[in-house]
């Protein structure tokens, strides 16, 4: 889901021909949609970090889970409401509607969307990074974790400065970054036992 997002995204900025217009549809509702989809499962994802962490970072990867909780009700909240309400209003209808409903900045549901993944997934990913560890595969997912939950943080200095092109940092992060974080993950998963696990037997 997460590479059909980036390719998506890529093709939006093709299509705009360059990197500062807003994504517009067809790509910007398939984005929306994969986000629809994307968010649920990345909150299972984190709930089974929480179920394989150790006792001692039970409470990092429960703070993990919280905040990824609630990333997911701020972005699916904002992306059905666009996809919904935002198509079906005219813009001339709603004063202010750029300033409401667009992807272009200073936009309300703009700040929420960044409020979700740039802030709330930034911590979310830095919270769960100490559930990994050790050899192996284990140190390049919390590693990774670090990396991308950084570059969340990072692109919130685009809020900051009203730069947007700044932003795209916190994309890299949780885009480009956290898909590749994932597929490591299932690999830990699935063939690593947990540690709570390992030291009771």
């Amino acid at each position: 889901m997460g590479i059909a997002y980036v390719l998506t995204m890529v093709a939006g900025f093709v299509a705009a021909g360059n990197l500062t217009d807003p994504i517009k549809d067809p790509n910007l509702a398939i984005m929306e949609l994969l986000i629809l989809v994307q968010a649920p499962i990345i909150v299972v994802i984190f709930a089974v970090i929480h179920a394989y962490a150790e006792p001692a970072n039970r409470v990092s990867s429960l703070i993990a889970l919280a905040l990824v909780c609630l990333m997911a009700g701020i972005t699916l909240s904002v992306h059905f409401v666009l996809l919904t309400v935002g198509r079906q209003v005219s813009p001339a209808a709603i004063p202010g509607f750029t300033y409401l409903f667009s992807w272009q900045w200073p936009s309300v549901f703009y700040a929420l969307d960044i409020l979700a993944w740039d802030f709330c997934f930034g911590l979310s990913l830095l919270a769960a990074a100490p559930v990994f560890g050790g050899h192996g595969l284990g140190r390049w997912v919390r590693t990774g974790m670090l990396l991308a939950g950084t570059l969340c943080l990072v692109g919130l200095a685009g809020v900051v400065l009203g730069n947007m092109q700044v932003r795209n940092i916190g994309i890299l992060g949780y885009g480009g970054v956290f898909p590749v974080i994932s597929l490591l993950v299932a690999r830990v998963l699935t063939r690593t036992p947990r540690p709570a696990d390992s030291q009771t037997t």
